[in-house]
């Protein structure tokens, strides 16, 4: 890698990142791709997983003089370079560092914003518009049971996830 190779920003098919990776890799170009770990909910339980933190977007390091823009574009998994006019964009060095910086630090606390059993949530959407309601378990992968106390009473509600935020 020459002292003046840049950063640039591809644009990959929907959600190819991995294959557009590996392919790019396959070929000797240095490629980065910043990951991240959330809690979400999938068919009901909660899971830890690996993401993309930015879906459809990878970094790769270049000569800008390089041949290999070319056969880049061409690379399964990548549909195209982040551009203005006819010319890729260029990525600072000082972005990515700062990226890395923040993805691989050891202490970074992941923010888990998913509910856990018993915590308040309040709805934001629908018929129970305002109302406090209390956490009680996942249904299904986009919906919640929540209990509303209703007369002095708590009462289970299926709720979708996209209507209640936690408190």
């Amino acid at each position: 890698m020459s002292d003046n190779a840049q950063w640039f920003l591809l644009q990959t098919k929907a959600r190819d990142e991995l294959r557009a990776l590996e392919n790019l890799h396959n070929q000797g170009i240095h490629t980065y791709c910043p990951m991240i770990e959330v809690s979400k909910i999938v068919r009901g339980k909660r899971q830890q997983l690996t993401e993309v933190l930015f879906p459809g977007y990878i970094f790769v390091k270049l000569d800008e003089q390089s041949p290999r823009f070319t056969s880049i574009r061409s690379t399964r998994g990548v549909a195209k370079f982040v551009s203005f006019g006819s010319t890729p964009s260029v990525v600072p060095n000082e972005l990515i560092a700062l990226i890395q910086q923040q993805c691989d630090a050891d202490d970074t606390e992941i923010v888990n914003n998913a509910p856990q059993r018993g915590d308040m949530v309040e709805i934001t959407e629908g018929a129970f518009n305002g109302l406090q309601a209390v956490f009680s378990q996942p249904d299904g992968a986009k919906r919640a049971i929540v209990l509303v106390t209703v007369m002095s009473q708590q009462v289970p509600v299926s709720i979708s996830n996209r209507d209640i935020t936690k408190r």
